[in-house]
């Protein structure tokens, strides 16, 4: 690559740390492949790219005026909140990009994503794009680059409230031909945006016990290690990764015909079962060799079992409080929260999250990417109502089909291709599958449920095959009894300090945020006054801004916003909703800042109050 590409490339690294790797690992890949996009000029001899396909040459900008039909397209978006969030779809020589960004506010945001690495790396090797790459508001996705890393990203350009104000916008002749890549890069978007959704309406009617969780599991977690910590002990002791599989085993209807099978693949592969998965396990004596769980309200019947125990278990901070207290083997934390993320970090441990869709399954299927695994077996995934069944038996006591729960369903394919019915978000864990198998093309998947829905890039077939293909391994488990625990001996004392710390600190946010509520009712003054552009508006909002830059760095104000996530929910919804003048929108902005931070003032009791309970245990237990 020339020095252009390595200046553009340097300016998007900076706030996009992968795309880096994934440029140079496709021209390693790609570059002495036969080239099928050209440099032109067009009419008035500007540089144009142009796509050769099925023996036709596409110019993928205008090939008489390109500024001109870059404006025509940004002008074609109307008036714009200030709030929109824009999916551009086709880079070009980067002048779309460059026109709507002369349209945009500062609250904007703009995803740009190429669906062709090869016009991706002619752009930056013959555009200086340093200028648009470089400007906040905009982040960049290449096919076969960094789409792979586009979930890490999403959940911090999106907030809920703003998904009906992005739009989506595809580049002239990228629709012809790109359709395939276009379509799954939308239908990626709004997965991911359901799955954002799902989150919020989860804290919304759960976050209370999550944020309790979390806290009462802190002083647990660090007398455990961490999959950082797995992963690493994993490489060093040379684990045959490549060869020895992953089976995870969930509690799909299909278990019921294939457990008894499981036991054949036990000291050939790393068996791993998701919490609901293990009684079923159990009723057959087949012991897993580590169990996955991450609900904060999972049955605590799954757990019954003075074996679970006894199995070594892969947690996040969010898992439920009792099964830390009772367990008596190896726990392997990762992380789902940024709190739990900030408490690593603070005593200079790392802590890896694993990626989901919604479900453990999911996350058991990111354990193994960390892990290395090249080879992954699917039990028990059938993600669809088998024989109108939703899980295998002896998982739970569970109601069935109905039509009062109509809404809940839709249909997907099964692996027979014939239409099958599932729950909406069983729907949406396929679709998670099926795109962390597209993006990972080294690992192989067999899809051993034996029913159910089809996974697409998962191979079809029994366990049975599926043990005789690629259980020829030996593989001893236990040695994951000898991964060490992440906290030294003599950090434990400093955990305790650090909890004292957070109870104490929760006394100093409080105060914090009855200054802020009195910045606000001063701001709705001002603005009842019409004194909007004067010297006293512009402090209260540097006040006002200097708080949000507080909160947004104060890990606990995380915790806090999931004791208050029902009231932040509330406050937050419709804010966006309605183009208004700027007073108004000023007005209802200040309303839902100061019923914000009222939840907050009860969120931070909540969290002092956790935080003295799990300081009185630990000193009980002293």
């Amino acid at each position: 690559m020339n020095e252009l590409a390595k200046k553009n490339i340097e300016c998007l690294a900076e706030k996009m740390k992968d795309i880096e790797e994934g440029i140079v690992n496709y021209v390693n890949k790609n570059g002495n492949q036969d080239k099928t996009v050209y440099i032109d000029r067009s009419a008035n001899e500007e540089l144009i790219l142009a796509k050769e396909k099925e023996g036709r040459i596409w110019y993928l900008n205008s090939r008489y005026d390109v500024q001109y039909a870059a404006k025509v397209l940004a002008d074609a978006q109307g008036e714009i909140h200030y709030r929109n969030i824009f999916i551009l779809c086709g880079l070009g020589n980067g002048m779309y990009l460059q026109e709507l960004l002369k349209r945009l506010g500062d609250e904007n945001i703009v995803i740009a994503y190429e669906p062709d690495p090869e016009v991706f790396v002619s752009l930056i090797e013959n555009v200086d794009m340093t200028e648009s790459f470089g400007d906040r508001r905009v982040l960049v996705f290449a096919e076969g680059i960094n789409t792979n890393t586009f979930s890490q990203y999403f959940g911090i350009i999106f907030r809920y409230e703003l998904i009906d104000l992005s739009k989506f916008i595809i580049a002239p002749n990228y629709g012809r031909l790109y359709a395939e890549q276009i379509q799954e890069f939308h239908d990626m978007c709004w997965r991911e945006a359901n799955m954002l959704q799902g989150e919020k309406n989860t804290l919304a009617d759960i976050g209370y016990e999550m944020a309790d969780n979390v806290i009462a599991n802190l002083w647990n977690m660090s007398k455990h290690s961490t999959v950082n910590e797995l992963a690493e002990y994993f490489e060093n002791a040379g684990v045959d990764t490549e060869n020895v599989p992953f089976l995870i085993v969930s509690a799909g209807p299909s278990l019921d015909k294939n457990i008894e099978d499981v036991r054949a693949a036990k000291g050939h592969a790393f068996v791993v079962a998701v919490d609901s998965a293990i009684r079923k396990m159990l009723e057959y004596n087949i012991m897993p060799d580590m169990i996955v769980t991450v609900d904060s309200h999972k049955p605590l019947v799954l757990f019954e079992d003075e074996r679970v125990k006894h199995i070594p278990m892969v947690v996040c901070g969010q898992s439920r409080q009792e099964v830390y207290r009772q367990h008596k083997a190896k726990m392997f934390v990762f992380t789902e929260d940024e709190f739990v993320l900030y408490f690593y970090r603070h005593f200079g441990h790392d802590i890896a999250p694993l990626r989901t869709g919604g479900s453990v399954a999911n996350n058991a299927f990111s354990l193994a990417l960390l892990l290395g695994f090249k080879k992954i077996i699917l039990v028990g995934q059938d993600l669809a109502f088998t024989n109108n069944k939703k899980h295998a038996s002896n998982v739970y006591e569970e109601s069935g089909i109905s039509e009062e729960d109509s809404y809940k369903y839709t249909y997907v394919t099964d692996i027979n291709g014939e239409q099958i019915l599932t729950f909406r978000n069983f729907a949406m864990y396929k679709d998670w599958f099926e795109g962390v198998i597209r993006d990972n093309e080294d690992v192989k998947v067999l899809n051993a449920t034996e029913g159910g829905a089809n996974i697409k890039g998962a191979e079809n077939c029994t366990l049975k095959e599926a043990i005789a293909r690629w259980c020829n391994v030996s593989f001893n488990a236990s040695i994951i009894n000898n991964v060490p625990d992440v906290f030294a001996d003599e950090e434990i004392t400093s955990v305790y300090d650090y909890i004292v710390e957070m109870h104490d600190r929760c006394d100093e946010l409080n105060k914090s945020f009855n200054e802020e509520i009195k910045n606000y009712m001063r701001l709705k003054e001002l603005i009842a006054e019409g004194k909007t552009g004067g010297s006293a508006f512009n402090s209260v909002m540097k006040k006002i801004q200097k708080f949000n830059d507080m909160a947004n760095r104060e890990p606990l104000v995380h915790l806090i916003s999931m004791y208050s996530s029902k009231n932040e929910h509330e406050a937050l919804e419709g804010l966006y909703e309605e183009k208004k003048s700027a007073d108004r929108e000023a007005m209802t902005a200040a309303d839902k800042g100061i019923a914000l931070l009222e939840g907050y003032k009860q969120g931070c009791e909540l969290t002092k109050q956790a935080f003295g309970k799990l300081i009185d245990s630990i000193e009980a237990e002293a």
